[in-house]
């Protein structure tokens, strides 16, 4: 069981699955792990903070829609936020109920950086959401603005510092990033998945978001998060806002970033205390939704990390059958097998503990049943992406302003 002959069709396989794993690690890996060290690098910069930054004067807009609830936890995170320079809170309360401005003039009384303004409630034919980003940033008093939304939490008093730092530093663009783990705390303080379903959710945001972000540290950027973005004004302004995609209800994250970012006026911040906390209790329609929602935006984006992302998957599938096909082969002798299990478990031990590392800093909670189904995700995740565009496009009108 030793004994083996050396053929062409056992050379050719396994130079396939050496070829799947060198693009694997050199390429998706890559980006991967440069999320993890970027975050690095950032808490980094924010222990260095030596108070000499001049912070510019910063106007935070936040979109909100029946978020009474959760704004009178979150506006005073905001507002008693440790920023050095001045800052004001515009709440736009689109259409949502009484208790949204019932929670807005209790707090008034208390702060008085505190203002709302209202998408009148008869607008027809456009985004209500653009409308009312809109609104927000021509209220604005500053020329940095930073957007976020009624349903999030932030997580620290230095979010507003850290975020708004690369513009305190000359660039017009900050990216940061924002998380839902759906996950329970239990009594010792450890956190678990509610369902399997839960484990392939936060696996799958982890995916698409090492997308966008990896691709942005790289110098390409092409996407943002509304839960946590800063530009200024200016560059609202100069691409006359969301004009080019007004006939969509949303994109005013993705597609306004890809409109108005590039190599040298964005930056990405992925500090720890820059980051912030999406509460929406309803998890899997939450999900659903902006899966749905980015399935469809995503063809107007640029395609490139999607695509190596994608073109791994298909490298893993050539690894598993290439080796699948060496053992075949290869028998009676073990020693095929054996290397192609060897091959194998290097990939998926590597590969896999690279993502927990970077699943970490980005407080997605991976673990070993994360390492478990990382192949499976690895090789299924291109398909689940296609059926979420597929449906996306299925329900097109949905999309569009004029449905």
């Amino acid at each position: 069981m030793l004994e083996i002959t050396v053929t062409p069709i056992i050379i050719t396989l396994l130079a396939v699955i050496v070829v799947a794993i060198v693009y694997i690690l050199a390429g998706m890996n890559r980006y991967v792990a440069s999320v993890r060290r970027h975050a690095v690098l950032c808490n980094a910069a924010e222990k260095e903070d030596d108070g000499k930054i001049e912070y510019p004067s910063v106007s935070v807009v936040v979109y909100a829609y029946d978020d009474a609830e959760n704004l009178e936890k979150f506006l005073p995170q905001l507002l008693t936020q440790d920023y050095p320079a001045r800052m004001e809170v515009i709440i736009v309360n689109d259409g949502a109920p009484a208790g949204v401005g019932e929670v807005v003039a209790r707090l008034e009384s208390r702060y008085s950086n505190l203002y709302m303004t209202f998408v009148p409630d008869n607008s027809r034919n456009l985004s209500r959401r653009k409308l009312a980003l809109t609104l927000g940033i021509k209220a604005a008093r500053f020329e940095t603005v930073v957007l976020t939304c009624g349903n999030c939490r932030v997580l620290s008093d230095k979010w507003l510092r850290q975020l708004v730092r690369p513009i305190a530093l000359g660039k017009e663009i900050s990216l940061g990033y924002s998380y839902q783990a759906d996950v329970k705390t239990n009594d010792e303080g450890k956190e678990f998945y509610r369902s399997p379903l839960s484990l392939w959710k936060s696996v799958d945001t982890m995916w698409n978001t090492t997308e966008y972000l990896s691709w942005a540290i790289a110098g390409r950027p092409y996407r943002g998060t509304c839960n946590n973005l800063a530009y200024r004004r200016a560059v609202f302004f100069r691409n006359k806002g969301f004009s080019k995609s007004l006939s969509l209800k949303y994109g005013d994250d993705d597609i306004f970033v890809n409109e108005v970012s590039t190599r040298d006026n964005t930056a990405v911040e992925l500090s720890r205390s820059s980051m912030i906390a999406v509460t929406d209790d309803d998890h899997d329609n939450l999900f659903k939704r902006d899966r749905l929602r980015y399935g469809f935006t995503s063809q107007f984006l640029p395609a490139g990390a999607r695509r190596l992302f994608a073109s791994s998957s298909l490298a893993w599938w050539m690894a598993v059958g290439s080796a699948t096909a060496l053992s075949i082969i290869g028998w009676p002798s073990i020693i095929p097998l054996a290397t192609a299990i060897i091959l194998i478990l290097t990939l998926w031990i590597t590969t896999s503990l690279t993502w927990r590392r970077t699943s970490r800093v980005l407080r997605l909670p991976f673990g070993w049943g994360g390492i478990l189904v990382f192949p499976l995700l690895m090789m299924f995740h291109p398909a689940q992406s296609l059926y979420y565009a597929v449906l996306g496009r299925r329900h097109r009108s949905s999309n569009y302003t004029w449905s």
